[in-house]
């Protein structure tokens, strides 16, 4: 091995280590109803029987997949969170090498200024973050720089290998959710057009077809095990989804889709502009990551319309797949493009996502409460000290500062700029720590820990009519080994909603709100 390849390979471990330990070092807020689901779907697939969840949301089967070998090494409860934040570390380190690749592809950049921004566009507070968290959050944005790197074989040497790679990738990402059903189309139809300039309109088509077909494999996949792991393949299907929304929501999704773009920018203090004017000069790509762009805020603002949290407003999870790329050449494009273009660009886009933030909020709404991480980005910029409260404001002129300290260290040689947002990095990453523990409370899983702290169940029957949030968090705290949805002999305790009539001879254990567990006679 090369001493390129060394450095560059250390460099993809020592990310590893460290977002292992970031990851396992967050004590919360952990267990809400998509980590239980992917839990349970792994657990499924290694042979634990079905979660006494009751039907959930259409959830993909890859990232389950990765989970499973932990059941079947016989893991428990506790240890699977510990082993899920490790294949988080993981992945998240494998962007790395993609990332960097990418940019070298993509710009003249040197090894060292290359391998500085690849290292920063895989290492997001926010990402470093939510690796805590059992969610796909670290798979997606790996399996959409790998998209792009396919399509860049392509267009370099339009072969049926490229082909099959592509559409290796679009079958992932969509076995990974099923809302990237609409980037994997655009990434398959992108893959049809660069061929087809490149006078190899086959190897787009075969590209197309295999993506269809692994698209479809993975779906039935999908549907047997969650029909397994929860008796329905889905609580929703794309007509139910269709049903829901019509010309009377169109201007919420605009404006809620737009918020995301806002969290795009504020989160990443301007720098993903920075990249997307430095993958322009790439023509194809940037109209294929544009409108992967697109139909990323489109998926979301179909999603977040009726939600009304002030985090729906400036919504990050679904549209972080797709910082890192610009991220890493908003690294790139600091050092090269003329100084006052880069500043102007930069602090213009922050200034002009904060004020959209504020306007659409809907009224004086940031104080409430939020579900937790889902806009840990900008959360973490607009409370730099740990703060309960966020302000676009605030988020605006944080975001300023850092984007134009990162564009002065840009300037210097090649070490500058990473060392100083590693510096940025770790500030705000021990700012979000702080921000998670604060909001753990707020879940209904450290509310069960601490409401059943000195109860001793031995088996729990589970209802139906509770609440999957709360089903889940009592029954992983009891473990799912004891929890059931069927009667049986040894039953201890019974989970009902709050109106429900107590068992005979039973007595009150906890009434949480929700529902009210019952210890049986």
């Amino acid at each position: 091995m090369s001493s390129p390849r060394r450095i560059l390979a250390a460099a993809t471990v020592l990310h590893a280590v460290v977002g292992a330990w970031i990851a396992t070092s967050i004590t919360g807020p952990l267990l809400a109803i998509d980590d239980l689901a992917y839990l349970s779907m792994g657990r499924t697939l290694a042979g634990g029987g079905a979660a006494p969840l009751g039907a959930q949301p259409p959830y993909g089967v890859l990232y389950p997949t990765l989970l499973a070998p932990g059941w079947l090494m016989g893991l428990d409860e506790s240890q699977m969170i510990v082993f899920a934040q490790l294949v988080n570390a993981v992945l998240g380190a494998a962007l790395l090498p993609v990332l960097f690749a990418l940019v070298r592809r993509l710009s003249d950049a040197s090894f060292g200024r290359a391998l500085g921004a690849a290292t920063i566009g895989a290492s997001l507070p926010a990402a470093l973050l939510t690796g805590s968290i059992v969610w796909t959050e670290r798979l997606l944005p790996l399996l959409t720089a790998l998209a792009v790197l396919a399509l860049l074989r392509v267009r370099d040497e339009a072969s049926l290998r490229h082909g099959a790679e592509v559409a290796a990738v679009v079958a992932a990402l969509v076995a990974t959710h099923p809302r990237t059903i609409v980037v994997a189309a655009v990434v398959l139809l992108a893959a049809l057009g660069i061929a087809g300039r490149r006078g190899s309109l086959r190897v787009g088509v075969a590209a197309a077809l295999l993506g269809a077909v692994g698209v479809g494999l993975g779906e039935i996949a999908r549907r047997a095990l969650t029909d397994r792991t929860f008796g329905a393949d889905a609580t929703y299907d794309a007509a139910d989804l269709a049903g829901r929304r019509g010309f009377d929501d169109a201007t919420e999704m605009l404006v809620k889709g737009g918020g995301t773009v806002a969290y795009l920018v504020l989160a990443t203090a301007g720098l993903a502009v920075l990249g997307a004017v430095l993958l322009s000069r790439h023509r194809a790509i940037a109209i294929t990551y544009g409108a992967m762009v697109v139909a990323t805020v489109a998926m979301a603002g179909w999603f977040l319309a009726g939600v009304e949290r002030a985090d729906s407003y400036l919504h990050g999870r679904y549209i972080e797949t797709l910082a890192p790329l610009l991220v890493t050449l908003g690294v790139v494009a600091a050092a090269r493009l003329p100084w006052r273009t880069s500043a102007l660009v930069l602090s213009g886009s922050v200034v002009a996502a904060g004020i959209y933030g504020a306007w659409a909020g809907g009224g004086d709404n940031w104080a409430d409460p939020r579900t937790p991480v889902m806009m840990l980005g900008v959360d973490v910029s607009g409370a730099p000290l740990a703060g309960s409260v966020f302000q676009p404001g605030a988020a605006a002129a944080v975001g300023v500062v850092a984007g134009l300290v990162i564009l002065a260290a840009a300037r210097g040689g090649v070490w500058e700029a990473p060392v100083v947002m590693s510096l940025l990095v770790a500030m705000a990453v021990i700012s979000g720590t702080a921000t998670i523990d604060s909001l753990r409370d707020q879940t209904t899983v450290g509310w069960v820990q601490t409401s059943l702290a000195d109860v001793e169940i031995d088996a729990l029957l589970v209802d139906s009519r509770v609440p999957s949030t709360l089903v889940g968090a009592v029954a992983w705290e009891v473990g799912f080994d004891r929890t059931t949805t069927d009667r049986l002999a040894a039953v201890t305790h019974q989970l009902l909603p709050p109106d429900a009539v107590a068992p005979d001879g039973a007595t009150a254990a906890v009434e949480f709100g929700e529902g009210t567990l019952w210890a049986l006679p």
